[in-house]
């Protein structure tokens, strides 16, 4: 596992620096998944959270359904995104929080849902943030946890995990579904429901990061084409009209707090 402080820098540094990529782009703002998060935790009323909120797509999502919306993340840069984002949609509900996932800053038991989707992937501790969420969420609180799992073999686990680091340093670690599940239970969540997500990745968009040269996109490129048959598998490599397509797996569980 990574070294807490040394994943933080290496969050803030990536993130300081693309913080506007992630207004538009795709995964984030568009995939299936945004929608789905609302639809599934649905907020009625109260104080949403939502955590490693990015530019804000998650928080606005569940926004129309909340009293207050607080968008927290731990980089300064994201955080300006978020505001520039919902200056441009209209949305009059949300604060921001500048605070780290593995140490909420925020009382105990004083928010009425919890929200994070395409985040903990650069965590240093999953299990750590998923307490603190606990921790804060009222009793009777649910949250909503989605973001890329990885398969259930280890050793496929770590090739996907090496592909997703090479394309971006501040990537820490997905873990399969399985894994999430107990982690959850670990913190003496209920488990309401789990689901999985498959989207499509266009490759050039993906690769499309300030940070990563040419050199680092031919061999995310050479990855894809000399898969493993199980990662082939997992993540359906492919061309599409001369395009390079693959997929990702989102995982999804919704929890509550007793």
């Amino acid at each position: 596992m990574t070294d807490a402080s040394e994943q933080r820098e290496k969050v803030q540094k990536i993130y300081s620096g693309d913080s506007d990529y992630y207004i538009t782009s795709t995964p984030h703002a568009k995939s299936s998944s945004l929608a789905r998060s609302a639809e599934i935790l649905d907020p009625r009323g109260g104080i949403h959270l939502d955590v490693a909120t990015g530019a804000g797509h998650t928080a606005f999502a569940m926004a129309p359904r909340c009293g207050w919306v607080i968008a927290s993340d731990l980089t300064q840069g994201m955080l300006e995104s978020t505001r520039k984002n919902g200056a441009e949609k209209g949305i009059t509900n949300t604060r921001l929080l500048r605070t780290d996932s593995e140490s909420l800053a925020l009382r105990d038991a004083s928010v009425d849902s919890v929200s994070v989707r395409i985040a903990p992937h650069h965590f240093s501790d999953v299990q750590k943030t998923i307490g603190e969420m606990r921790r804060v969420l009222k009793p009777g609180g649910k949250l909503i946890y989605i973001d890329n799992i990885a398969p259930e073999e280890p050793p496929e686990a770590k090739r996907y995990n090496d592909f997703e680091t090479l394309r971006d340093p501040s990537h820490n670690r997905c873990d399969s579904l399985p894994i999430l599940i107990e982690m959850f239970e670990s913190a003496g969540l209920e488990i309401l429901h789990t689901e999985t997500i498959r989207k499509r990745m266009d490759f050039e968009e993906w690769v499309a990061r300030p940070h990563l040269d040419d050199d680092g996109r031919a061999e995310l490129r050479r990855f894809l084409d000399e898969a493993t048959p199980a990662i082939r598998y997992w993540m359906n490599p492919r061309e599409e009209e001369g395009m390079v397509y693959f997929d990702e797996i989102e995982g999804v569980i919704l929890a509550r707090r007793n």
